[in-house]
């Protein structure tokens, strides 16, 4: 019997690390594991967010919902959620009013805090006149009401988030978000700076990028879980379009733990419309569907819930805890 050449030995190799590789990746062991969070924002805006919302975390694959508190579907929400404890919930964390069908304005006496609201005395109605009007320690006493309101409703809270991405606007506001996270003992959504791909980074202008990547350092210091990736770009995908772009955007999740934010809401005849309310409804259909438990389970994807997040950050169990 001939023995083998180096170069039948390295070709046989290389296929075992290969096919070994790809075992690992299918199976999901620890090194290419991939953790997410479907995640649905909005809860508390309106009756038909509201509605879409149960039935995405109840009948569906939805794992985590935020709620806005200064909004008039807060009551309504908040009974769902304390008589389901066991899903999660977070605060939503809201300084804009984008739609023209309500008037959200702040819990917060808008006579104490006048550099929130424009001259109807709603919120402002972009990011961008957020950041160009508020002053930090008027939106430091209204995000705190809207925290605190969600706490004495008896919710219990698993997590911060902020609306329309108004808080990292400026360098100030990401200091108080990170702040709020501290003072709060709550998560927040954040990202790894690492790991933002450079077109993002460019989205951070002036020294929004550096304000970024410090603060971040200061929630890992104090063991606050980071998001590897998280998948936000879906909000204006066309209707037609939103299935084949969740489909795709599921089977590219990265190892790590991600989260893909979503926003569901049904379209009602006579009740008031959220924002975008057709592509919303597209959201809410694709997260109840069989076909979005079927892809993520057969991508061997494992859903979590941000009070697992934590607790897996806690215990080191986390892949890629550098």
């Amino acid at each position: 019997m001939r023995s083998l050449s180096k170069q039948t030995l390295l070709a046989g190799t290389t296929i075992a690390i290969i096919i070994a590789a790809v075992a690992l990746q299918l199976g999901g062991g620890q090194a290419a594991t991939r953790y997410v969070i479907i995640h649905s924002d909005d809860a508390g805006m309106c009756h038909p967010v509201n509605l879409a919302t149960m039935d995405s975390m109840q009948h569906g694959v939805v794992s985590s919902t935020s709620i806005m508190t200064c909004c008039e579907g807060f009551s309504e929400f908040a009974e769902f959620a304390k008589a389901h404890p066991e899903f999660d919930y977070g605060v939503h964390l809201t300084l804009t009013c984008e739609s023209s069908f309500y008037d959200w304005g702040p819990i917060t006496l808008a006579a104490e805090v006048p550099s929130l609201v424009d001259e109807r005395g709603r919120f402002w109605e972009s990011e961008r006149e957020v950041a160009a009007h508020v002053k930090v320690d008027e939106v430091d006493r209204e995000l705190r009401a809207q925290i605190d309101r969600a706490l004495n409703a008896g919710i219990t809270i698993s997590h911060l988030d902020n609306h329309m991405w108004t808080l990292l606007t400026r360098p100030d506001l990401i200091a108080l978000y990170v702040q709020l996270s501290l003072d709060y003992d709550l998560p927040i959504r954040y990202r790894k700076v690492e790991k933002l791909p450079l077109d993002q980074r460019g989205e951070f202008a002036g020294n929004l990028l550096v304000a970024y990547a410090d603060e971040g350092r200061r929630l890992r210091q104090l063991n606050m879980p980071i998001f590897d990736f998280v998948e936000s770009n879906n909000y204006d995908v066309s209707p037609t379009e939103k299935r084949n772009y969740f489909l795709q955007a599921l089977r590219d999740l990265p190892p790590g733990v991600s989260e893909v934010l979503v926003h569901c809401a049904y379209d009602l005849e006579g009740e008031g419309k959220a924002p975008s309310v057709e592509r919303r409804a597209m959201d809410a259909a694709f997260f109840q569907s069989p076909e979005a438990a079927d892809t993520i389970r057969r991508y061997g994807i494992r859903i979590i819930d941000w009070k697992k997040f934590r607790e897996m950050k806690q215990r080191g169990e986390l892949p890629d805890e550098n």
